[in-house]
């Protein structure tokens, strides 16, 4: 009911959700870079061998790949949803709150002049699906650009990627 109303009083352009899934890959994408850049530090103390260094590589590479790849998934399960919304099918914490929520959508959809005065409760449910499908996704900002991060967030991981060797390159 509180994105029926914020989607009918304000334009879309006004919405931006980010998915929940993204802080968890770029949470995952700090961890990996810098224990993998912790490890190799370690490593190297310890192993002079190659080949371990490579067994570790791929397996942190395979790792984040794979969380990456449920990042992928969950964009096309929210692509999928948004496609074929409907009001009908969204979860109500009470269910006996269902017929007010379905008449407060229907009033505020003949409010803000989306269908006309006097339209039924059915069609104007159907109208706010259609204005959902239309608008909605232009408000998942990662699900649509083609990088999920925003250029700070990149710096970031670069940083925990490569900033340590930087520094340490720098101060000898």
């Amino acid at each position: 009911y509180e994105m029926a109303s914020f989607l009918t009083l304000h334009p879309v352009s006004d919405v931006t959700i980010l998915p929940v899934f993204q802080a968890v890959v770029f949470s995952s994408g700090l961890c990996v870079c810098y224990i993998y850049n912790l490890s190799v530090v370690v490593l190297r103390m310890f192993v002079d061998n190659r080949f371990v260094m490579y067994a570790f590589t791929l397996s942190a590479t395979m790792w984040f790949a794979y969380v990456v790849r449920m990042w992928a998934r969950d964009k096309e399960a929210i692509n999928m949803r948004l496609s074929n919304f409907t009001v009908k099918n969204c979860l109500c914490f009470n269910e006996s709150d269902r017929p007010v929520v379905y008449h407060n959508i229907s009033a505020l959809m003949m409010a803000s002049k989306v269908v006309p005065n006097g339209t039924d409760e059915e069609d104007a449910l159907s109208a706010f699906d259609a204005l959902v499908r239309r608008d909605l996704p232009s408000a998942f900002v990662s699900v649509h650009r083609p990088c999920a991060f925003t250029y700070t967030q990149l710096v970031m991981i670069g940083s925990a990627m490569d900033g340590v060797k930087a520094l340490d390159q720098m101060s000898s």
